[in-house]
Order: structure tokens, then C-alpha cells, then sequence
């Protein structure tokens, strides 16, 4: 890897904040077409990091900043 984990961590960070993949690389000095790879590469090692669900309870998921787009955006009531 030619780029340190420090790096590439810090900009998978700040793209779970909400930065796009263009504002992400050119703020690491990256290129867009770097950044893209190391999410897919982060995306297939999802089973490793992040547990499955249990099969048996309830699953309840909250969104913050959460609206559906139909159309036109709809906010939550």
C-alpha cells in the first residue's frame, strides 16, 4: 500500500460525516479515483467489522438527518 492507514482512515472518517468522495480527495491531496477503490475495498470486508443482526429480536434503525426522496424530498413528521 503506498498510502499510510492513517491517511486512508482519516478519509473514510470523514466521508461517513457526509464530505463527498470529490471534497474527500482534494483534501487529502487524493484523487476521487483513489478514494473510490479504498471504499469498495473497506465495503467487501463489511462482514469482519460490522456483526450481523440477531435472528430472533427486533432490529430497530435511526437515522439522523433522515428524509426520502419520491419525487420531491419528503421530511419525516
Amino acid at each position: 500500500m503506498r498510502t499510510p492507514s492513517a491517511i486512508i482512515s482519516a478519509a473514510i472518517n470523514v466521508g461517513t460525516e457526509g464530505w463527498g468522495v470529490p471534497a474527500t480527495g482534494r483534501s487529502f491531496s487524493k484523487s476521487h479515483a483513489t478514494i473510490i477503490p479504498w471504499e469498495r475495498r473497506l465495503a467487501e470486508k463489511g462482514s469482519y467489522w460490522s456483526p450481523s443482526a440477531p435472528k430472533v429480536a427486533e432490529v430497530t434503525l435511526e437515522g439522523d438527518e433522515l428524509y426520502t426522496r419520491v419525487g420531491e424530498n419528503h421530511f419525516p413528521l
